[in-house]
């Protein structure tokens, strides 16, 4: 590294010294973001700078630009794909930016190995970096980066204490009911002698104890199965979809007051062997057969489908019930959100089901879906790539 003199050495110093106790005093990216961009674009003679966070918490700091001027975060990740995190410098610039500058100055940054934002520093002339500049930068960075992490930790933590909180409220919420229920209809059996009754007081024990199986089962797969803080590990085999699909119809139990409900399968002569999950799929069809049912009226219709769609195979499961709004299906396959309306009043569920889908879909590369029309029913699905993996003798995708 070149020499430079003592001034120098110590305006660094002092550049760093205050950034330090910056983060010190307020380890906050909106209040160490914008200074480390301000000086990072003062010592190196940039024109403009912005720093991306991606994903959670998502934000974007500018300076001398306007968010207007700058690529979307899928064409800054394409830009930088594959490049450590490091200072890279380079004249070919993404649109927009391309028609205003000259070149740029680009670093990518990473949490627990992961691109978590991107930095860039935008020149109107040639680029011209000292080694003291590029020293004092990479400082600068690091500190950058400690901060970023440190926020998406905190989020990360504070979204998992907002999951438990609500685990625990629904939990208390969704047990009472049923153990009430198994609690007075036992007192009935024990005094009830030889009162005809027995039996149906023994069904709606039985219905309580189901309910309560099914939400115990939901907590614990929607744990297991979080890609985000979830320990299940994946046991891939050979697995017949259409015998799945048509065995989950032919043994799924109607509730009662839904007895006149008609439940049926339709699928494609082109259904590949695929090589997934056989206990997570089973699991996510059986959520998505159990949501149509609470939520369609009785005498209507569900349909278990699957469908090989281009280079994609489509689980589907169709109803024509109650439908869903527009502003409410965005939020549909978050954990533990569930639509409030009349309708849906005496529907049992912990908002776990479609989160699991999702989940399930996420850990086999694919997506969970939904259409639908308010009024007149739902479809909702899962979208598994015939690719990697999810093939016979594939492998994982680098």
């Amino acid at each position: 590294m070149a020499q430079f003199d003592n001034h120098i050495q110590s305006n660094f110093m002092t550049l760093l010294q205050n950034v330090i106790r910056l983060i010190a005093n307020a380890p906050k990216l909106e209040a160490v973001a914008p200074t480390i961009l301000r000086e990072a674009i003062a010592l190196t003679g940039a024109s403009a700078g912005f720093y991306t966070v991606l994903e959670e918490p998502s934000a974007l700091y500018v300076n001398n630009l306007t968010e207007d001027m700058l690529p979307d975060n899928d064409m800054l990740i394409a830009s930088v794909e594959g490049l450590e995190q490091d200072i890279h410098l380079s004249t070919n610039l993404p649109e927009p930016l391309h028609g205003s500058f000259k070149g740029w100055l680009v670093v990518p940054m990473m949490h627990k190995h992961e691109l978590a934002g991107v930095f860039g520093l935008l020149f109107s002339e040639d680029i011209t970096l000292s080694d003291e500049a590029s020293s004092v930068l990479l400082s600068l960075m690091d500190s950058l980066t400690i901060v970023t992490s440190s926020e998406k930790s905190s989020a990360r933590h504070y979204k998992v204490t907002q999951n438990q909180n609500e685990f625990v409220r629904i939990v208390s919420h969704d047990l009472r009911t049923p153990l009430t229920s198994i609690r007075g209809f036992a007192s009935m059996i024990e005094s009830a002698e030889e009162d005809p009754r027995k039996s149906h007081f023994a069904d709606k024990i039985l219905s309580g104890v189901t309910q309560m199986t099914s939400l115990v089962d939901n907590i614990q797969d929607a744990g297991r199965y979080d890609p985000e803080t979830g320990f299940y590990e994946m046991e891939r085999t050979p697995t017949d979809l259409i015998e799945m699909v048509h065995g989950i119809v032919r043994n799924h139990l109607l509730p009662a007051e839904k007895e006149d409900l008609t439940l049926r399968v339709s699928t494609s002569d082109n259904i590949p062997i695929v090589n997934v999950d056989n206990n997570m799929i089973e699991r996510s069809i059986i959520n998505l057969v159990d949501n149509a049912i609470k939520y369609t009226p009785n005498g209507g219709e569900i349909e278990v489908g699957l469908e090989k769609k281009d280079d994609n195979l489509l689980i589907t499961i169709s109803d024509n019930g109650y439908g869903i709004s527009p502003e409410n299906i965005s939020q549909l396959f978050n954990r533990h959100f569930r639509i409030r309306r009349r309708e849906h009043n005496r529907v049992k569920g912990s908002g776990l089901g479609l989160f699991i889908v999702r989940s399930v879909a996420h850990h086999h590369d694919g997506e969970a879906f939904v259409e639908s029309v308010e009024g007149e029913g739902s479809t909702f699905g899962l979208r598994i790539p015939l690719k990697g993996e999810n093939l016979l003798g594939g492998v994982a995708s680098v």
